[in-house]
């Protein structure tokens, strides 16, 4: 069984795959009001984090990452690996300097684009461009999630020029083909999206992660709503999802049942349910 969470937060971005009772990867560490990921980590019980992944080395998404690897070390919660882009320059990022990563990345620089890592059946794919492009941006560890009938990308904060360095990739290609569920780039903003993307995969859904006070302009909606396909009766009634619009967002996969889609409206006191 898997629930792939995805939150609802005001700073970057936060999501969480739970692989049955033992094992927890976080991907990056964003807050908001009503959510702070190092409380849901400590309510959850969780002994220790498999993975955190850390997509987008900017400011923004890094706020609140020393202040949540304290917790966890207050509350005796280990992290066993952290992932970000192994190519990054960090004296190059001026803008996050104060936020030093006191982990050790445990993806190395190779040749090839990509690295996969495997936790029973899940499958998780990362690629990266390497550093440096202009934008900060464009450098976001994009992450494929392969679960029996999940396929999933989190791409990060990639803009345009990001994805057409990887689309040069034949391996990335063949991961965006098998693509059904979609996470928009950037939270939805126009500068994440990239036409050429959509010649390659043809999700049935796309799940957007727009920060609380950010609805998902009519014109991205509609650019979005054209490339969703819809899914089967069961999965889920919509083929765009916004955090912004429904909340929390939980894909998830039990024994032989297909996978689902399913939403959570969040309140003080069942955020961290």
């Amino acid at each position: 069984m898997i629930d792939i969470k995805i939150f609802p937060v005001e700073k970057g971005f936060c999501a969480a795959i739970e692989l049955g009772p033992r094992h927890t990867i976080l991907i990056d560490c964003g807050s908001g009001n009503k959510f702070k990921p190092a409380q849901y980590i400590c309510q959850k019980h969780c002994e220790y984090l498999d993975y955190l992944i850390l997509p987008a080395y900017t400011k923004d998404h890094l706020s609140g990452f020393l202040d949540f690897v304290n917790q966890l070390t207050q509350h005796e919660i280990p992290v066993h690996f952290l992932l970000f882009n192994p190519s990054l320059d960090l004296e190059q990022l001026s803008d996050v300097k104060p936020f030093p990563l006191p982990l050790n990345n445990s993806l190395k620089t190779l040749k090839e684009q990509s690295q996969t890592i495997e936790i029973e059946e899940l499958k998780l794919t990362f690629f990266e461009n390497k550093s440096p492009l202009e934008s900060a941006h464009n450098l976001s560890l994009v992450t494929f999630i392969h679960y029996r009938d999940i396929n999933m990308i989190l791409p990060g904060d990639l803009e345009q020029e990001g994805w057409l360095h990887l689309l040069e990739s034949d391996s990335f290609k063949q991961n965006l083909a098998k693509v059904n569920i979609f996470v928009a780039s950037n939270h939805g903003l126009e500068n994440g999206y990239c036409e050429e993307v959509f010649n390659y995969c043809h999700p049935e859904v796309i799940i957007i992660s727009n920060k609380e006070n950010q609805p998902l302009s009519d014109e991205m909606m509609q650019k979005y709503s054209d490339k969703a396909k819809g899914t089967i009766s069961g999965i889920s009634k919509q083929k765009i999802i916004t955090t912004y619009d429904e909340g929390t967002i939980v894909v998830s996969k039990y024994l032989d049942c297909l996978r689902h889609i399913v939403t959570q409206k969040q309140t003080n006191s069942s955020v961290y349910s």
